[in-house]
C-alpha cells in the first residue's frame, strides 16, 4: 500500500472539482481512498469524493493499492494539488 499527503489548494470544493478527481483515479488499476483522519472515501466514486468536503490549506492522504499505487498516489497527489 502507498499513502501519499496533499494539501488542498482551493477556496472552495464542488462537485465538478469531485469529478475531475473521479476522472483521473480512473486512469489507474489500483484501488484508490483518499482520507483524513476521521473519514475515508473512494476516489473513483463521486459520491465517496463529495462526502469528504476538502477545505483549504487542510492535510489530506492518497492511499493506493495495486499494481501501481506508487504512480497512482503522486500523480493523483500532484493533480489535486493544481486543480
Amino acid at each position: 500500500m502507498e499513502k501519499k499527503p496533499f494539501i488542498y489548494n482551493k477556496k472552495s470544493y464542488t462537485a465538478y472539482d469531485a469529478q475531475q478527481i473521479v476522472f483521473e483515479a480512473c486512469k489507474y488499476n489500483s484501488e484508490i481512498t483518499i482520507e483524513d483522519g476521521n473519514k475515508r472515501g473512494n476516489a473513483k466514486s463521486i459520491i465517496g469524493l463529495l462526502s469528504m468536503r476538502f477545505l483549504e490549506g487542510e492535510k489530506y492522504y492518497i492511499c493506493a493499492d495495486g499494481t501501481d499505487e506508487k504512480e497512482a498516489a503522486d500523480k493523483l497527489s500532484l493533480f489535486i494539488e493544481k486543480i
